[in-house]
């Protein structure tokens, strides 16, 4: 995708992942694996997925389709289960006995009540790779083990919520689930290297991540600025933690832009493209400590230049100078921007009720090259209970006794 060199046609093709999760750091997970050619079994509850029925909903005469759910299923396969019944329990046991990996991010004390603790299937299922992704850990957690953790808790503790922070130093929550989807992606490198230890070694693996843990390392420079600065530079470190002057959003006559002066040199530049050349080298900007002590001041003048034009005006000014530089996008300017448009960021993807999306695509660039669809729940039901020996008179008499939950479903073979 991002290079031009032809993809292998699907790279995890014969990988086997049943996923059980919600929300988003462990479906971001799956829907990587599945777009780079893993079968992902999607195991829902009778009512659905927690975000099939979170807004905004699109409905059609083909039914109903959440965003938030279609923007982290695409190409996996969806079968319901009960899995506190009895036969709904046995049908997950028959899907992982065959499976290699298994994905949830539902809380210890939920999984282990439902007989399927992590620890319990690594010693049921020597060689399959279980990854579970929650708040604070499966172990070693102390009395945080079955706390509720979300990713803005994550953010908190990290001391992520920490860094973000206002011109007056109060931290500000980033706006949305930067936790889970680091820990998405975490798992998803946990997944690739118990797959590749498993070849070593014939065994698979119990990866315990936490949103915590996995958060931590988008503040590793400041874990280290923190440790090595001494008392003066942190006085004057300013509201941006020594990431420069001025750095961070300001305001354009029309909307914002984000620019980061991380350099003596970058401020030079910047004078000269506000038409004030002689700042550069007034000894009370002219360096980073000197711009830190006068934070206020230097933004200042940065946006008495800038509110005086367009956001495009600026950002061109800037770019002219090789300052680093960018506008501050909606979400609908993301989508028609034409950066993300040649690189072929965005894949489309069908909607399953007669619409499409355009979502971003797998970053690593080994999404396999065949249409991406968001699969109808229970959709796939008879076609992957098929596949492990379940007959349809069989699959008939499971739904009878409340295997699959009392919600209607889909009988597809696709």
């Amino acid at each position: 995708m991002n290079d031009h060199t032809p993809v292998r046609e699907g790279v995890l093709d014969g990988i086997k992942v049943v996923e059980l999760c919600h929300l988003i750091a462990g479906p971001y997970c799956g829907m990587l694996l599945a777009d780079e050619g893993a079968d992902v079994i999607k195991v829902e509850p009778p009512q659905g997925e927690l975000t099939r029925s979170r807004e905004p909903i699109r409905t059609t005469d083909q039914g109903t389709m959440s965003g938030y759910f279609a923007s982290l299923n695409r190409r996996k396969r969806s079968i319901t289960l009960d899995l506190k019944s009895e036969s709904g329990s046995a049908l997950l046991d028959r899907l992982l006995a065959d499976a290699d990996v298994f994905i949830t991010n539902m809380r210890g004390g939920a999984l282990g009540r439902l007989g399927i603790h992590p620890s319990d299937l690594q010693e049921r299922y020597p060689e399959l790779i279980v990854v579970s992704m929650s708040g604070f850990g499966l172990f070693d957690a102390g009395l945080d083990a079955n706390r509720a953790g979300l990713a803005m808790v994550a953010e908190a503790l990290s001391g992520t919520t920490g860094l973000t922070r206002d011109r007056e130093g109060r931290p500000t929550w980033c706006g949305f689930a930067l936790g889970d989807i680091v820990t998405g992606m975490t798992a998803h490198s946990s997944v690739l290297l118990g797959l590749r230890e498993r070849e070593q070694t014939g065994r698979g693996r119990m990866i315990d991540l936490s949103l915590t843990e996995c958060t931590l390392p988008l503040a590793t420079v400041a874990l280290a600025r923190v440790q090595s600065s001494d008392a003066h530079l942190s006085k004057v470190a300013g509201a941006n933690d020594f990431h420069g002057v001025p750095y961070g959003t300001f305001a354009a006559a029309d909307g914002y832009y984000n620019i980061g002066v991380n350099r003596d040199d970058f401020w030079a530049r910047l004078s000269r493209a506000m038409g004030q050349p002689e700042l550069a080298d007034d000894p009370r900007y002219a360096t980073y400590v000197e711009r830190s002590l006068r934070q206020r001041e230097v933004e200042e003048l940065l946006e008495a230049w800038s509110t005086q034009l367009t956001r495009a005006q600026v950002v061109d000014a800037l770019t002219a100078v090789d300052v680093p530089v960018a506008p501050v996008l909606t979400m609908s300017e993301v989508l028609d921007n034409q950066h993300f448009a040649d690189r072929g960021t965005f894949v489309e993807v069908d909607d399953a009720i007669g619409g499409s999306l355009k979502q971003p695509d797998d970053p690593t660039g080994f999404a396999v090259p065949t249409p991406a669809r968001v699969p109808r729940l229970g959709e796939h039901r008879d076609a992957i209970l098929t596949e492990i020996g379940v007959e349809q008179s069989q699959i008939e008499s499971l739904a009878e006794g409340g295997a699959f939950g009392a919600a209607p479903h889909v009988n597809a073979t696709a």
